[in-house]
């Protein structure tokens, strides 16, 4: 322990998720609860098909936290973040950022990053707006997924699209 009393981390270690990563992130979303969970198969899945696209963060070999991510098929110049989940040790410490940092620095040729937000998630909107800002980019928000697109009265789903970011590659 630290003198003010918080518990000393070893520094995350960022990386590309691999298969046996998807039933830790099914865990720690179904522990964790506050964001939607998917099933085991659909993590596990996106942690083999979108390999490039999700980030997985470890400290001491405890999943610390991760971003689901992928490209969309019309949309190849920019990266789409699923999901972002922060371990409960790691709350308070800016992981959430520094996940989506990395997030960015695995996809160097993105353009865009995407996300949808629901208009209540007042966190994830002034962390985008955050990276937006950080990056002297625009974060441009529109509808997304309407409620009505929805069967159960979910919250609509706005499109934040944050950029553009200046990349090495051909992509337009």
């Amino acid at each position: 322990m630290s003198p003010e009393g918080a518990q000393v981390l070893a520094e995350p270690e960022f990386r590309r998720a691999r298969p046996e990563d998807g039933a830790r992130m099914y865990e720690l979303v179904r522990e964790m609860g506050g964001l939607e969970l998917n099933t085991a198969y659909f993590y596990v899945l996106f942690c083999i098909d979108f390999a490039d696209t999700c980030v997985v963060a470890e400290v001491d070999g405890k999943l610390a936290g991760f971003v689901l991510g992928h490209r969309p098929p019309e949309r190849q110049d920019a990266v789409f973040v699923w999901q972002v989940g922060v371990a409960p040790f790691m709350r308070k410490r800016g992981m959430a950022r520094r996940l989506l940092e990395a997030f960015l620095e695995q996809n160097p040729d993105a353009r865009w990053m995407e996300a949808s937000v629901t208009p209540g998630n007042t966190a994830s909107r002034k962390l985008f707006r955050s990276v937006a800002r950080d990056h002297g980019v625009e974060c441009q928000v529109s509808d997304f997924m309407l409620a009505e697109h929805f069967p159960d009265g979910h919250e609509p789903e706005e499109l934040f699209r944050i950029g553009p970011f200046k990349t090495n590659s051909n992509l337009k």
